[in-house]
């Protein structure tokens, strides 16, 4: 019994520990992408092959749990034409610095970058749970000014430090609201994954 206690204590501080550090915008780095995005590998027009459909305990989206992943799986926005602030929800597999949701990013429907939001740290346990290896860590981290009109349809995914483009996408404009692009794949719009900006590390 005492053993019992001591441990759940331990646990509690330990989660109390993470989410102190994690608030809800922290000092992560943001940057719009110049003109070096290309278009997607996988043709234009949002249109990205075979979607991600792996088992459901991957996550909300059903992300290829086999391989690290990161689903966005809520956007908003606020601001005005061609100065938007996102507010990106992700799900991610975060274990620590050496498996985490390292950015999330806004292209084009034919595969350009946009913006990309650099994540500097792991958000393992965001949602409250206390195993780190468990799906689920559910977080929210804004970027901006994103330079898109109201009405411009734009996809929204994340980025995983290993596992790269593996989660669900999402695909929508700030005029009409978002909802899960279940037709983009991991390989549309690979060429942008060395785009700048690039993350310079992970502090934990």
């Amino acid at each position: 019994m005492r053993t019992l206690r001591i441990v759940g204590l331990f646990a509690a501080v330990a989660w109390t520990a993470t989410a102190t550090g994690c608030g809800s915008d922290d000092d992560d780095t943001a940057s719009t992408a110049g003109s070096g995005g290309s278009g997607g590998s996988s043709g234009s027009g949002g249109s990205g092959g075979t979607p991600n459909t792996g088992d459901s305990n991957a996550g909300a989206s059903g992300a290829n749990d086999s391989v690290p992943y990161a689903n966005v799986v809520a956007v908003t926005t606020t601001g005005s034409d061609n100065a938007y602030t996102f507010g990106v929800s992700i799900e991610s597999s975060d274990i620590d610095c050496t498996q985490f949701a390292n950015w999330w990013e806004v292209l084009t429907e034919d595969g350009a970058l946009t913006y990309r939001r650099i994540l500097e740290h792991s958000h393992t346990d965001a949602n409250g749970t206390s195993d780190a290896d468990a799906p689920g860590n559910t977080f929210t981290r804004t970027g901006g000014p994103v330079p898109v009109a109201a009405d411009t349809v734009v996809l929204v995914r994340a980025h995983m430090s290993t596992g790269g483009y593996n989660g669900a996408v999402m695909r929508g404009s700030a005029s009409g609201g978002f909802t899960q692009a279940a037709d983009i794949d991991t390989h549309f719009a690979a060429d942008v994954e060395g785009a700048a900006p690039q993350p310079t590390g992970c502090d934990f």
